[in-house]
This record gives structure tokens, sequence and C-alpha cells, in this order.
């Protein structure tokens, strides 16, 4: 399940998401279509327990698939530990995601190169 979607572009400035991907359906699954990824990234994120729910994390497959599965869709996921997610308050979770999604970035540029 993912619980937050963040786009960004090649700045590294957060982009407002348009009404139309906002509108569809919370079920329903928002293809990105080529010029979507061309204006920047989209970072999906999604939380895990590290020791709940193993179960049925196995029967779907996993991180790897989930991952597999947003990136076919032209999202890259970012895991968030519920266990430390639970412990953070509101300040430190802005942290957190803004530094999940600089590491990511860097990562981008380097395998871009």
């Amino acid at each position: 399940q993912v619980n937050y979607v963040l786009r960004v572009n090649k700045k590294m400035e957060g982009v407002i998401i348009g009404e139309e991907k906002r509108q569809r359906g919370k079920f329903e699954v928002k293809h990105l279509n080529q010029e979507d990824k061309d204006e920047g990234v989209w970072i999906a994120f999604y939380l895990t327990h590290p020791h709940r729910k193993r179960r049925s994390q196995m029967k779907t497959g996993g991180l790897r698939v989930t991952q597999r599965l947003l990136n076919r869709l032209g999202y890259r996921g970012v895991v968030i530990n519920l266990e430390e997610w639970d412990t953070l308050d509101r300040e430190q979770k802005k942290v957190m995601i803004r530094r999940k999604v600089l590491q990511f970035m860097d990562e981008k540029k380097l395998t871009d190169c």
C-alpha cells in the first residue's frame, strides 16, 4: 500500500500534483504518461513494519515485488520503517522524508551518469 506520493523536479523542488491525478479513485492505479515521467521523479512512500505482517508480505512478494511494480508504473518506491516512524514527532518525520528524497536523488544522479 502506497501511503504518500511526492513529485520532485530536476532541481530537487517539490512539484504540485495536478487535480487529474488527485481526483482518481482511492484504489485506482495512477499510471504516469511519458510527459509526467519527463517532468521529474515521482516517489512513492510506503510503510512496512519489520516484524508484523510478514506472512502477508511474503504472499504478495515482499519489497522486491512492490518496488518492481512501482517502477513499471513510473514511480520510485521508498520504504519507511513503521517501527521507527511511530517513534518520531511531526518535525522528525519531515526531516526523514527530506533525507530519503535527497538520498534517492543522489543515487539517481549516480545512475544517470
